[in-house]
């Protein structure tokens, strides 16, 4: 398979996994020159597009509560990664800190009643799940507590009752985040599902980053087909393994529309223009009508979530460092 550049080489593994590659790697955000291309660029498919957290490290993986008020997301700030969150329509964005530790703590997600936050934390020997209350950053507890693997990318389900996640063995070969050979050899994480509190775990399959679908009678996650990611769903008790997309590149790190008809996704796939093979943000419509492209920078853009109040949130570095944007997908089929 063709090099991709740094995108691709993240796209196995939860910021949280990247983390401990950088630790070994060294830090610091890479600059890296886009490619001009041939024919002009499109405006992307997104209403009131707006960059809205920017640092000089990578503002990455953003997800907003389920009513859509707070938009918490993972930076590099100091020596390590802690999660932080913000209330997206304050004119000017303040963002708070939401962990400090000396360790790194990545891949946030809230709460089904957005007082708390789950995120994994390299704080002891292995990465493991943790949930701590927004208001004071207080109340800080272990979810997971497992000596023999590395548990990560947890989703709450909407009731609040269950967690899904996903776990490597502490055995298994993780990718780095620079390493460039694409002859190496892929291996999913596999998926779990526990109580709240971390109890009564259960494997379900394997596969990265998972997301509950807006009723919890599914789960969404991307996983390796063949020699590349596609998007897959699966039952919450690991029945009806479903593929969702099936292109040559690689589909991933997708997430639901909130009425659980539409997903958005990041993709490499060829688009609209041929600028060069970088990843943009899609849209598919699971009830049949189709597929559109919703950016076309040429960037890298990931880390989709589709917000309750419409809005689209990703990651893109389109202005060098990774920086976290937003905006209202544009639906051909639907105007």
């Amino acid at each position: 398979m063709k090099e991709r550049g740094l995108f691709k080489s993240i796209k196995l593994l939860s910021l949280s996994v990247l983390v401990i590659s950088l630790l070994f790697h060294g830090c610091g955000t890479t600059k890296k020159e886009l490619e001009v291309p041939e024919e002009p660029i499109p405006p992307d498919n997104l209403i009131d597009l707006v960059r809205l957290v920017s640092h000089i490290s990578d503002d990455m993986f953003a997800e907003a509560c389920p009513n859509g008020r707070l938009v918490t997301y993972s930076t590099k700030k100091g020596k390590n990664f802690d999660v932080f969150y913000f209330n997206p329509s304050q004119k000017k964005i303040n963002v708070v800190q939401a962990t400090r530790h000396i360790s790194d703590d990545t891949d946030p997600g809230w709460g089904a009643n957005c007082k708390e936050l789950y995120f994994t934390s390299s704080r002891l020997k292995t990465l493991s799940v943790w949930r701590i209350k927004v208001a004071g950053g207080r109340g800080v507890n272990q979810i997971t507590v497992r000596e023999d693997a590395n548990d990560f990318n947890p989703n709450v389900s909407p009731n609040g009752k269950k967690i899904v996640f996903t776990s490597y063995n502490k055995e298994q070969e993780r990718e780095s985040l620079f390493s460039r050979n694409e002859k190496k050899e892929k291996r999913d994480p596999t998926l779990w599902i526990s109580n709240i509190d971390g109890t009564r775990m259960t494997q379900i399959g394997s596969g990265n980053n998972p997301k509950w679908s807006p009723d919890g009678k599914k789960i969404l996650f991307h996983a390796i087909t063949g020699d590349n990611y596609d998007i897959w769903m699966i039952n919450p008790d690991g029945t009806e393994l479903t593929q969702i997309t099936t292109a040559i590149d690689d589909d991933m790190d997708a997430s639901w529309s909130q009425d659980g008809t539409k997903i958005v996704f990041s993709s490499d796939r060829e688009g609209t223009i041929k600028v060069k093979p970088n990843f943009d943000i899609w849209l598919l419509d699971l009830m049949g009508p189709g597929i559109t492209q919703l950016t076309f920078d040429p960037g890298d853009d990931g880390g989709a979530f589709w917000s309750i109040d419409g809005y689209v949130y990703f990651h893109s570095n389109r202005k060098e460092s990774y920086d976290i944007y937003r905006g209202k997908p544009i639906i051909p089929w639907e105007k």
